[in-house]
């Protein structure tokens, strides 16, 4: 549940992280972003707009508004012209990437994580770009190219590092659920099947409690190696958060999934103990996509709900949606 689905505590201060700068969103005052010195929250780049978006607090509720930007507004990665900003929202203002933090009390300066340096990067690359406009000399065109290029490297590295979790060294959630709307999206135009994997280790509380953390940790980390290793190329595996994980097959129907789920359960029964010292088994549930308006946050629903049947039944095993592709009309 989001902050403004529910009472807001009074300790708790809403906070726009961006580089090494905090911003607190005050009640009833809107804030300005743009290139303009006039802007509450100047960004001096060119791909920003002078009165590029703005940010307005209406009780508990952050709006993030638009203000007709030549090169938009993105919200982890989504165009937006208005919305509603749940915490740890990712906003995209040119090369800029402003996370909003709910936070008690005053707030701390966060570590600089790979996405404050990648947005810096960012910001270095474009104003390389634009000296690189106004500079003729043939050797000191060069050499901005060969600095480009350095950037332009780091910048992809980082780009990477900050959509996997550092444990696992799977895909994060965040990735996850862009990655899954594009697939979802892909199904739908193309009427391709798709299915969804959902990954949930069995009794895991009690190998931190009886080994320790760092036994937790390394279960994560070689479950998570073994769901690597057997999927195909184009799937994808995430951490979907705590000791679940997530699978999305594109191109992939109900029956095939059964299998590669069955080859997941399996390798993770069968290989864990030599690689971990202690059997872990796993739970899994299986959703297959079905055309409607929430299609993406459905598929996720529906592999949950069959992943605690198979808890429920005896965890170790496999359980499929009850509710088949064919058996659902898809909405106009």
């Amino acid at each position: 549940m989001s902050m403004s689905d529910s009472q807001e505590s009074p300790g708790l201060k809403h906070f726009l992280f961006f580089l090494d700068k905090k911003v607190l969103i005050e009640p009833d005052r809107v804030l300005r972003i743009g290139r303009d010195a006039g802007c509450d929250i100047v960004l001096e780049e060119r791909t920003v707009s002078r009165m590029h978006a703005e940010i307005r607090r209406e009780g508990d509720q952050i709006i993030l508004k638009d203000q007709g930007s030549t090169n938009g507004t993105h919200v982890n990665y989504h165009p937006v012209t208005e919305q509603v900003l749940n915490n740890e929202d990712r906003v995209t203002i040119g090369p800029f990437v402003l996370v909003y933090r709910i936070i008690e009390g005053d707030g701390e300066t966060p570590v600089r994580s790979e996405e404050n340096i990648l947005s810096e990067t960012l910001v270095l690359e474009s104003k390389i770009a634009s000296i690189l406009q106004s500079i003729s000399d043939p050797k000191i065109r060069n050499q901005l190219f060969e600095l480009k290029h350095i950037i332009n490297q780091s910048k992809e590295k980082l780009s990477r590092m900050a959509h996997i979790d550092r444990l696992t060294l799977l895909y994060n959630r965040r990735y996850f659920d862009d990655a899954l709307a594009r697939e979802v999206e892909r199904a739908r135009r193309y009427s391709q099947p798709l299915c969804l994997l959902m990954i949930d280790i069995d009794h895991f509380k009690q190998f931190n409690d009886t080994y320790g953390h760092q036994k937790g940790d390394l279960v994560l980390a070689e479950v998570a190696r073994i769901i690597s290793d057997s999927i195909r190329m184009n799937d994808l595996a995430a951490r979907y958060g705590g000791e679940e994980m997530t699978v999305i097959l594109p191109e992939t129907s109900l029956e095939n999934a059964l299998v590669a789920a069955e080859k997941l359960r399996a390798g993770i029964e069968t290989e864990s103990l030599a690689r971990t010292g202690v059997l872990v088994t796993a739970s899994l549930g299986i959703a297959a996509y079905m055309a409607g308006d929430n299609a993406a946050a459905e598929m996720i629903a529906r592999a949950d709900a069959a992943m605690y049947e198979a808890k429920k039944n005896g965890r170790n095993r496999i359980e499929a949606q009850k509710e088949t592709p064919e058996l659902k009309k898809p909405s106009n």
